[in-house]
């Protein structure tokens, strides 16, 4: 997937949000955000959206000086999902189909903002959003199917707080070795080493990164460790957006958990926004799709 034009405003609502979390002050934020307008100018657009919000957002990390201006927010995320960690996990198995409810589960936490919500605020969304939630691409079988013969299964993570969801999907999946991938440093609220201590994920999982700092997972720029990883693992299940923009266009078979929250990525699918989507890639057609076909976010 490559980056457009409509990427551009959705990198400078990153470095502002980024810049609020370090004070309040109007002129300040202005001022990281045309730092970062003016640095944008030099980036090469030919990459995933991904790639062009991680140099962005790492620029205007070093700009204000913070190298993670949202640990805090990151660990306020992961106590209100521990809060109700019990309720939806009970909930999961209690289910006719605990894989798709917890798949539900992890889909609902991908969408909410959990720093300005109550644990009990947070529980009634995504139970709501969980129950109700359909799928406008829906490849489930398929995975059930990949997952039934399933020796190894990569799982890689997306963001703090809902890592609690992803822990209760890898909770459900039977393969005898599953491996979890988390950022190899911080950046925005993906979740990091750091951010996932005090989960136990460790007891269900092995705990790598990807070998660099980066947003999704670039192949080209991943160590070879984390390549062979990916190359071997029998499953692939890469979580949320940034993992789709930057894996969406590799060889092998992955399966995609994630929400269409921008109106790029959602007409790459032609779903509406916020959609929910389970999507395996390569996808039948891809092959035939114009090579600087616009999709992107």
């Amino acid at each position: 997937m490559r980056a457009s034009a409509e990427c551009i405003p959705c990198v400078l609502r990153q470095a502002l949000n980024t810049a609020r979390r370090v004070n309040d002050d109007p002129w300040y934020h202005r001022k990281v955000v045309m730092a970062v307008m003016e640095y944008m100018q030099t980036l090469n657009f030919d990459r995933s959206p991904a790639e062009v919000s991680f140099d962005c957002l790492r620029f205007a990390n070093k700009f204000i000086g913070v190298a993670d201006p949202f640990a805090e927010d990151k660990k306020g995320q992961t106590e209100r999902m521990l809060a109700i960690e019990g309720q939806m996990r009970e909930h999961i198995l209690e289910s006719d189909d605990p894989l798709l409810t917890a798949i539900r589960y992890a889909l609902a936490g991908n969408i909410i903002d959990l720093g300005i919500v109550t644990p009990e605020q947070a529980e009634a969304a995504l139970e709501e959003d969980a129950r109700e939630m359909a799928l406008a691409i829906d490849d489930t079988p398929a995975l059930r199917e990949a997952l039934a013969s399933a020796r190894t299964v990569l799982y890689l993570l997306d963001n703090a707080g809902e890592v609690v969801c992803d822990k209760l999907v890898i909770e459900q999946l039977e393969a005898p070795e599953v491996t979890c991938v988390v950022r190899a440093a911080p950046i925005i609220n993906d979740v990091t080493r750091e951010d996932i201590k005090g989960l136990d994920l460790g007891r269900f999982a092995k705990i790598i990164d990807i070998g660099v700092p980066a947003l999704g997972a670039p192949l080209s720029l991943c160590s070879a460790e984390f390549r062979e990883v990916f190359a071997k693992s029998d499953v692939v299940i890469a979580k949320g957006q940034a993992n789709f923009e930057t894996l969406d266009e590799t060889d092998r078979e992955v399966f995609h958990v994630l929400r269409a929250k921008c109106d790029h990525l959602a007409a790459h699918f032609g779903v509406p926004r916020y959609s929910a989507l389970v999507v395996r890639t390569p996808r039948e057609g891809d092959e035939e799709e114009e090579p600087d076909a616009q999709t992107d976010e």
